[in-house]
């Protein structure tokens, strides 16, 4: 995974809610992942904490996604990448993974409309699928607070960390 990770990625964190840490021992606090283009674009988001091999996956997935946009979006004969194209295939993505994740009704997988509104039932994953599907290639810093606020339902807070 730290290869693929590695290779793929840059790593960096913002801390944005409060945590202790004890003993050496972080205690409390949440956790979320972005995968963001150079321009602070968000291709993708992990909302909580998972498993090694789930991260590894949402991870590969949006770096799939983001070659197939631009491979989509991409003129062949001039290589001028179309704006419109690139985004309406990360959009797509998203409602793909949305339906898989939550079937509700009308909005059923069948169909790559999203709901107009946040679906509050639907899981973390597929809550943030219907974010990044609405908000498509939204900035880090727009993204973020709504991931913090109101999928994992935390406070934001640029406060210290508390250690003991």
């Amino acid at each position: 995974m730290v290869d693929y990770l590695n290779e793929n990625c840059v790593c960096t964190y913002l801390k944005v809610g409060t945590f202790k840490v004890v003993n050496g021992q972080k205690q409390g606090g949440n956790v979320a992942s972005y995968f963001c283009l150079g321009d602070s674009a968000v291709i993708h988001a992990v909302p909580g904490n998972v498993g090694a091999e789930t991260f590894l996956n949402e991870a590969r997935w949006a770096h799939e996604v983001r070659k197939a946009a631009l491979t989509n979006g991409t003129n062949h004969q001039s290589g001028k990448v179309d704006a419109r194209k690139y985004r309406d295939h990360i959009k797509n993505a998203h409602a793909e993974r949305y339906h898989a994740l939550h079937q509700a009704g009308f909005w059923g997988a069948n169909n790559q409309a999203l709901p107009p509104d946040m679906p509050r039932l639907a899981n973390l994953q597929a809550q943030t699928h219907w974010l990044l599907g609405s908000k498509t290639l939204a900035k880090l810093d727009t993204v973020y607070p709504v991931v913090w606020r109101q999928i994992l339902r935390e406070e934001l807070s640029n406060l210290p960390v508390d250690r003991k």
